[in-house]
């Protein structure tokens, strides 16, 4: 069984907790990242250091390029919170800040284990393009998830828009909280969002990540102290507070 996360974003007591659900569990082969372990949250180097610490993987998110390339496309308030990473990282000792750096440059954009495609964004641009559900809305353009299955070896996991579930090749999209007891995949080809660690955006402020069994997937949702995280955010005056409000309503 392998457990996928992604979309940390700097908030440390959600992946604490995240990994502490996961080691209740016993039967984890390994601990997947997707990427976006940066960006928006108080605390992004801790963060960076416990999922290099305990991941298999850990890939480039949209959010580590910019870290790199620069925040193009993003809102001022995400590229305020990229500067003031990349002067966190920056202010560290020497040796430290030579390895964070050498380690955000060399991120692979994407993993694939037999089957599996593991990435960020979606099969067919792997660190920048959103995968929505409004992509299987009535009027949507066919022909991008139609790439994307195209690109997908038979599943597809990735993160990005923090709102977690399974599309279905005939341009279903089935929201985790519609899947209590789990999904099977051994049937066909399926896109499945882990949604986000650090900064659930489907109204519910529960940490979520991804089992995947080989045959089935399940979602997660772990309670954490979203308050402690809103109070670190509050405390750096760089990162915009609307921030720690997005966390507490799941938004």
């Amino acid at each position: 069984m392998l457990a996928l996360i992604s979309d940390i974003h700097g908030n440390l007591p959600a992946l604490q907790a995240v990994f502490a659900d996961i080691a209740t569990l016993g039967s984890v082969d390994g601990v997947f990242c997707l990427g976006d372990v940066v960006g928006y949250g108080p605390e992004p180097i801790a963060c960076i250091d416990l999922v290099t610490a305990r991941c298999k993987l850990y890939l480039m998110g949209n959010h580590e390029h910019a870290l790199i390339h620069g925040p193009l496309g993003f809102h001022p308030a995400a590229r305020r919170a990229i500067d003031w990473t990349k002067r966190a990282i920056d202010e560290q000792p020497p040796a430290k800040r030579a390895a964070l750096w050498d380690l955000l440059r060399s991120l692979p954009h994407q993993h694939q284990l037999g089957e599996v495609l593991l990435v960020h964004g979606s099969p067919r641009d792997p660190v920048m393009e959103y995968v929505l559900e409004s992509d299987t809305w009535e009027g949507a353009d066919p022909r991008k998830l139609d790439e994307c299955f195209a690109r997908t070896p038979r599943l597809a996991f990735f993160g990005h828009t923090h709102r977690p579930g399974v599309f279905t090749s005939d341009h279903c999209f089935l929201p985790a909280s519609d899947l209590p007891d789990g999904f099977r995949v051994d049937d066909g080809k399926y896109l499945i969002n882990v949604g986000s660690v650090g900064q659930p955006r489907d109204r519910d402020p529960r940490a979520c990540y991804a089992l995947y069994t080989g045959d089935s997937i399940y979602f997660r949702r772990v309670a954490y102290d979203a308050r402690l995280t809103a109070e670190r955010l509050r405390a750096v005056p760089e990162l915009d507070p609307r921030f720690a409000e997005r966390l507490l309503r799941g938004e």
